[in-house]
């Protein structure tokens, strides 16, 4: 990133920087070899740093950790933070600009259209078994789908298997979906929008401002179960 780029950062409260280092944490732990963030936190008493572990929004407590031949873990109170200092950040900048700075995805983890079908085959077998009834799934896109559609349409997949997984747990939600819905098309947009109408349910999720701006597993759930 230059520093013309740079200069579209907006400036964000310390609450939302610690959710977005939270979502790049978590991001992180399911790799094979994590890069945390490297943060460097300024307090009353002085300064903390090491790389972000988690965030507990109910104790508002952030968790950094080092690892130098033994574990060497700071737990830090929110409220004592007056400043925080970020490293090792430079493939997550873009989640810091508010949709300013494009995300551009790596090439390995861009799928291809046929790729996108199997997932969605796969998710369509898993989802007969939980619900014990077989729902259509589809994905409505342009004719080429750009590698950032693509990339963000991977993420909705597994958010939908997910939510439906949810969905199935509780029997009457269960119920209630099951005779309302015999089809799922999903797309993405500048929204998150549920619909339901002749037993189809259209799915769009907002990917304006990335993973920041698109409905969790529990909104999603809800405004489904709102449509059944």
């Amino acid at each position: 990133m230059d520093f013309k780029t740079m200069l579209q950062l907006p400036v964000l409260e310390i609450s939302q920087v610690l959710k977005t280092l939270q979502g790049i944490a978590d991001e992180e732990r399911n790799k094979e070899k994590p890069q945390m963030p490297n943060v460097s936190i300024g307090t009353s008493r002085g300064n903390v740093s090491g790389y972000f572990i988690n965030y507990d929004t109910e104790k508002s407590i952030v968790l950094l950790g080092n690892w130098y031949e033994k574990p060497d873990l700071q737990y830090v109170e929110l409220h004592s933070i007056a400043s925080i200092s970020l490293g090792n950040i430079e493939n997550y900048l873009y989640q810091f600009s508010d949709g300013n700075i494009p995300f551009t995805p790596n090439a390995d983890d861009v799928p291809t259209v046929l790729q996108l079908k199997k997932e969605i085959r796969d998710v369509e077998q898993s989802v007969e078994k939980m619900l014990g009834k077989a729902i259509v799934i589809n994905y409505d896109y342009a004719e080429k789908p750009e590698d950032l559609e693509k990339y963000y349409a991977k993420k909705t997949i597994v958010l939908l298997q997910e939510t439906l997984a949810a969905i199935a747990t509780d029997a009457l939600a269960k119920e209630a979906f099951v005779n309302a819905v015999k089809e799922l098309s999903f797309h993405l947009g500048e929204e998150n929008t549920v619909n339901l109408q002749n037993n189809m349910l259209t799915v769009c999720l907002d990917f304006s401002k990335g993973l920041k701006s698109v409905a969790s597993k529990t909104l999603l759930q809800d405004c489904i179960e709102k449509c059944l």
